[in-house]
């Protein structure tokens, strides 16, 4: 069976979709303006979930640093990242569950299809396509975040576009309009 085809599934090749236009596949350019686009739009949120939970941490001392409070370099890398990788899965997985777009993948005129038969991604799927770069962004390491975005830019080498998460998620991206 071919590595694009999953399970029960006839293999899968660039002809099922049309050249142009609504369900052709999606470049990278706007798979990642819609990648930014997110990204600001959970600016905020992310900020007050990461003040708050600093807050907590602190115990709402705002003059205490990460020394008083004796926490190990990946503790407060993960008091960092954490929130912003929870808040990011429960977003994506949410939105692209029920209507198989985020708010970026509308502006950016994209969707999340299933491979199999271009509906809206399952719950599970939705999740995976996410929290794998996710989990992989909180590894305590200078490498993870750039390896979580390699998984994105594997896009760039598979014939239908797909990016690691997408093939894990058995899903594709294809155009809205």
């Amino acid at each position: 069976m071919d590595d694009d085809t999953p399970a029960g599934l006839a293999p899968v090749d660039r002809d099922r979709f049309p050249a142009r236009g609504v369900n052709s596949l999606a470049p990278m350019g706007p798979r990642a303006l819609a990648r930014a686009f997110d990204a600001l739009l959970l600016a905020v949120p992310y900020l007050v979930i990461t003040i708050v939970a600093m807050m907590a941490v602190t115990g709402f001392d705002v003059d205490a640093t990460a020394d008083d409070l004796g926490l190990s370099t990946t503790q407060q890398y993960l008091l960092l990242i954490g929130p912003a990788v929870a808040l990011v899965v429960v977003y994506e997985t949410i939105c692209t569950t029920l209507w198989g777009q985020t708010a970026g993948k509308v502006v950016a005129g994209v969707r999340v299809a299933r491979l199999g038969n271009g509906r809206c991604p399952l719950w599970w799927e939705s999740a995976i396509r996410i929290a794998l770069p996710g989990l992989v962004a909180l590894v305590p390491h200078g490498l993870a975040l750039f390896v979580a975005v390699c998984l994105y830019l594997a896009a760039g080498f598979d014939p239908l576009g797909r990016s690691v998460p997408d093939r894990a998620a058995g899903t594709v991206v294809v155009r809205a309009r």
